[in-house]
């Protein structure tokens, strides 16, 4: 049958009338949300509010515990937008050290410049906190023969005559260890002048991500380095090769804990800047 004339129109769905109203709303809402959008852009732009996926990356906050080479000094005094650093003796970190360390990105333990046994030392207090810093999330880099003794002799200035090497201080947070080398002298007290390069090992690793060989360019040279025939017990990132005698030596090995990572350095990380940059940009 046809409706009579004059009569009602047949009344609409009401799913339809429903779905049009919530495009009307919808339609509403775009350009509000827009300008919603733009004005946060702006405010954030001029540091007004912080949105934390716009955020720029702040430096990386850095303790150095020991003492660096002057040439480290100057590539971290020339990369302040990347990392902020300060400087402490361990023997001033005695007090609450695990709290004091919680409040830093990265940690460099570096006492390969030091001339003495007691410069290259850590109490068996900041050695159990690093430890504890690593396990709970914390970044630490080593650096040479750095850590290889215990403060806390029977002298002010001295060390414990039985304790070389890191385990002993440290447990197993130090990817390598010191083992006894010719008449039985620990090998992380035995110096070797090297004339090599640098080689990447694990080829997926960001630290040598770009870095096959440093130096890179054969206009360079080799690089005269002072290292340590110590054992890798982790993974090797890179290596030493001699090129005066067919000898290696482990370069850069890293411990990598459930949330916490440990690299030590076998070289002074300041004589490959671009790695040592890398390292700094992994461990962010």
């Amino acid at each position: 049958m046809y409706p009579e004339e004059g009569g009602a129109e047949p009344s609409a769905p009401m799913g339809g009338g429903v779905r049009r109203g919530i495009t009307r709303n919808l339609e509403g809402l775009i350009p509000l949300i827009l300008i919603i959008i733009i004005a946060a852009f702006l405010l954030h732009k001029f540091d007004i509010i912080q949105i934390p996926f716009l955020a720029k990356a702040e430096p990386i906050q850095l303790l150095i515990i020991g003492q660096p080479s002057v040439d480290l000094f100057i590539d971290l005094d020339n990369q302040k937008d990347l990392v902020y650093y300060q400087e402490k003796d361990p023997a001033s970190m005695e007090v609450a050290p695990k709290e004091r360390l919680a409040q830093y990105d990265i940690v460099l333990l570096d006492q390969h410049m030091g001339a003495t046994p007691y410069e290259k030392s850590v109490s068996r207090v900041l050695g159990e906190a690093l430890e504890n810093y690593v396990k709970t999330g914390g970044k630490l880099i080593v650096v040479m023969d750095s850590g290889i003794y215990r403060s806390g002799g029977i002298y002010g200035t001295s060390v414990a005559s039985d304790v070389i090497g890191w385990k002993a201080t440290f447990g197993d947070t130090i990817p390598v260890e010191c083992d006894l080398g010719r008449n039985n002298v620990p090998t992380c007290t035995q110096p070797i002048v090297v004339t090599g390069k640098v080689y990447r090992e694990d080829l997926d690793h960001k630290i040598m991500e770009g870095i096959e060989v440093a130096p890179a360019s054969p206009s360079y040279g080799p690089l005269t380095m002072v290292t340590f025939n110590v054992k890798p017990t982790d993974n090797q990132v890179a290596f030493i090769k001699n090129i005066a005698t067919p000898s290696y030596y482990p370069a850069i090995v890293e411990k990598r804990l459930i949330i916490g990572k440990s690299i030590y350095f076998n070289y002074d990380p300041a004589m490959t800047p671009g790695i040592w940059q890398n390292t700094l940009e992994y461990l962010r």
